[in-house]
């Protein structure tokens, strides 16, 4: 009795302990969103710009994005495909949500509508939710994984 006394104690102290240390980790959320937003804004003024070295900076090697009529891109894709991509108007709604996974790996939520082609094609327009998730890496923030649902 007194052994399983002394175990949960002990495993209590070791959990208020771990918790507290999670918590002092933890980022500040306002923060995060911040840093993280702001890369995302430049993200897409590279790609407006066709900025391939910066894009190639913001991106890990083993990057995926995936966009919202269903196409596919690896980093090593989505940077060749970049100069003949025409990005005519971006807006990213003001309401961006982040979902933080560890101290570092967090996920953004926004809502963004924009106007594209390849090349001379007609411009379409597309409204989605976006999906963007970061890992640090070597101190620095990269984007993972990127991936849109069409809204109506």
């Amino acid at each position: 009795m007194i052994a399983r006394r002394g175990f949960t104690l002990a495993a209590a102290a070791g959990l208020l302990a771990w918790s507290q240390e999670a918590a002092a980790q933890a980022p500040d959320r306002a923060a995060l969103l911040a840093t993280l937003m702001k890369l995302e804004v430049e993200s897409w003024q590279f790609l407006k710009d066709k900025n391939v070295e910066g894009a190639k900076d913001y991106l890990a090697d083993d990057a995926t994005l995936i966009f919202g009529d269903g196409t596919r891109y690896s980093k090593a894709d989505y940077l060749k495909v970049m100069p003949d991509f025409r990005l005519d108007s971006v807006t990213i709604e003001p309401n961006a949500e982040i979902r933080i996974w560890s101290a570092d790996v967090a996920t953004l939520l926004y809502r963004v509508t924009y106007a594209s082609a390849l090349k001379d094609a007609k411009a379409v327009t597309m409204k989605a939710w976006a999906t963007s998730t970061y890992q640090r890496r070597g101190g620095k923030w990269l984007s993972v994984l990127y991936q849109e649902t069409p809204l109506p």
